[in-house]
């Protein structure tokens, strides 16, 4: 068993063959002796000691080795995936390819705080950011812009490939991945289209003899709707959705807006240009204006703040929703109230797909891809853990326009951990 990094980098032939290996110098294979492996590094040179079969004590990389099955399950993953985009090509989607490697801003921009730290991201010799994919929507939504160059009709695609995302010490995950997906891009009949996604990857992990699992569900349009009901500025709503969406900071937000902002007169010289960086001065002065006028708003409640919490944390019944939100008091007004039909809608043709298997809601889940905008569903293992999650996907309206298309377009997509997959017993 090698136990520091330094007994790894002499079992792999020394300093001379890791400054080849891993492409630095000298006096970062010192470094490394002596303070550890950083996670490019430490991933590269975890997959030569597999290869070789050099035993490794865990703390020595800092990142998820595979496990002894990993390399069968990766095997039975890339047969399996050609298997099922054959299936998806079959019900009318079109093969779609992309490379690994991608630039890195889209997914910076558009992943959200977790997923963010998750990036393999470096920058090239020309100075471009990039960054391996760690999934596969985007690439496709940008394959799928820029050969409509404009035009953008509805169209369905399909994909399979490998996606790679860092996972932390102890994390349990390995870090690259096969994924089989498919998306419906700017089409015109979302609920149908909402269910038909679901429906199709229930069909896929049938087809691979997977059949039991548990099945949560969110939308995060609900979320927004009922911020909307309650007596907040629109500066509150914006705050609180986007730190929901983006997961992880919400109570952060709330603790915030319970203060009272110090306000601070702004303006601007007289002299100053008409743009600066890139913004003209009414712009800037009117954003100056919109943080005025949020100093001057009256801070949350305590209550208030405690019912927008306890309404992240809904749990129950997936039927049971609307009983749910008015057990906790919540007001449920206009707003919220039309998101809650298209709920049901949503819900009574998923559980008639799904008989008497339960389906659940969690306010908690599918807000890893801060991408998300509606309906967004898990399809989980719990035996497996830290694994669990074999199946994942929802509705992002906003991501093509954030791409960079001319008008909104609606979007939903859906993809399978084969691996993962695979370890809950897949017949692959």
């Amino acid at each position: 068993m090698l136990e520091t990094s330094s007994e790894v980098i002499d079992a792999l032939g020394g300093t001379a063959a890791l400054t080849s290996l891993l492409g630095v110098g000298a006096s970062a294979i010192s470094n490394y002796r002596k303070n550890g492996f950083p996670a490019r590094a430490a991933l590269i040179l975890a997959r030569q000691c597999e290869q070789r079969g050099l035993a490794v004590a865990q703390d020595v990389f800092g990142v998820a080795l595979p496990d002894p099955d990993e390399k069968w399950r990766r095997q039975s993953a890339t047969g399996a995936a050609k298997a099922q985009l054959a299936t998806l090509i079959a019900a009318g989607f079109t093969a779609c390819e992309t490379p690994i490697l991608q630039p890195a801003d889209p997914f910076i921009d558009l992943l959200g705080e977790e997923m963010r730290r998750r990036l393999f991201s470096f920058t090239d010799p020309r100075g471009e950011s990039l960054c391996l994919r760690p999934d596969l929507t985007i690439p496709t939504a940008r394959a799928y812009l820029e050969a409509a160059a404009g035009a953008a009709p509805s169209q369905r695609l399909c994909y399979q490939g490998t996606a790679f995302r860092y996972q932390p010490r102890g994390a349990g995950k390995p870090e690259e991945f096969t994924q089989v997906g498919f998306e419906i891009l700017n089409g015109s009949a979302p609920l149908n289209e909402e269910i038909e996604v679901f429906g199709l990857i229930v069909d896929l992990l049938a087809d691979l003899g997977v059949t039991e699992f548990e099945v949560f569900v969110n939308d995060l349009a609900l979320f927004e709707a009922a911020l909307n009901d309650l007596d907040l500025t629109p500066r509150q709503v914006a705050r609180l959705n986007r730190a929901y969406a983006h997961g992880g900071s919400l109570e952060t937000t709330l603790l915030a807006l319970q203060k009272t902002p110090e306000s601070q007169a702004r303006s601007l010289p007289a002299d100053a240009p008409a743009v600066i960086i890139g913004r003209d001065r009414d712009e800037i002065l009117a954003r100056f204006e919109d943080k005025q006028t949020a100093a001057l708003a009256t801070p949350l409640s305590a209550d208030l703040a405690e019912t927008i919490l306890n309404l992240s944390k809904i749990s129950c019944p997936a039927m049971a929703l609307e009983q749910t939100l008015k057990r906790q008091g919540l007001v449920i007004g206009d707003v919220l109230t039309a998101q809650l039909m298209q709920y049901e809608k949503r819900m009574t043709a998923l559980q008639q797909k799904f008989g008497s298997r339960p389906v659940n809601f969690a306010a908690h889940r599918g807000r890893k891809l801060a991408y998300y905008t509606g309906f967004v569903f898990e399809i989980v293992v719990p035996s497996l853990g830290p694994r669990q999650t074999i199946a994942s996907g929802g509705r992002y309206d906003a991501l093509l326009s954030a791409l960079g298309a001319s008008t909104p377009m609606p979007a939903i997509g859906a993809a399978l951990a084969l691996e993962r997959v695979a370890e809950a017993g897949a017949k692959l």
